[in-house]
């Protein structure tokens, strides 16, 4: 990945991720331990995942006005988390935290 492209690796779990995880990021299926650690409350993961850019107020209006702007590619992380009570959630469109 280029210099200029944010990225992060770690991704907060949200209340109720717990027991067993699947994680997917971008709908592909990632397995813990080659692809990714569950370190306390997050996922950290092994290759760096893009975050994308904050738009400012310029390239809202841009995008909203001409409908010409600058699209990004931002990693999403879905996860599905079964319960030791045989609950199943999803939590979908999970974006990493940026690397300082």
């Amino acid at each position: 990945m280029s210099d200029d492209v944010p990225t992060g690796r770690r991704v907060l779990l949200p209340n109720g991720a717990d027991g067993s995880l699947m994680v997917f990021v971008n709908g592909k299926q990632l397995e813990e331990g080659t692809d990714f650690e569950v370190v306390e409350d997050a996922l950290v993961f092994t290759q760096p995942l893009h975050v994308g850019r904050k738009t400012g107020f310029l390239g809202r209006l841009q995008m909203t006005t001409v409908g010409v702007g600058v699209y990004e590619q931002i990693d999403k992380v879905d996860v599905h988390a079964t319960g030791a009570d045989g609950s199943f959630r999803v939590f979908s469109d999970l974006v990493a935290e940026r690397d300082a």
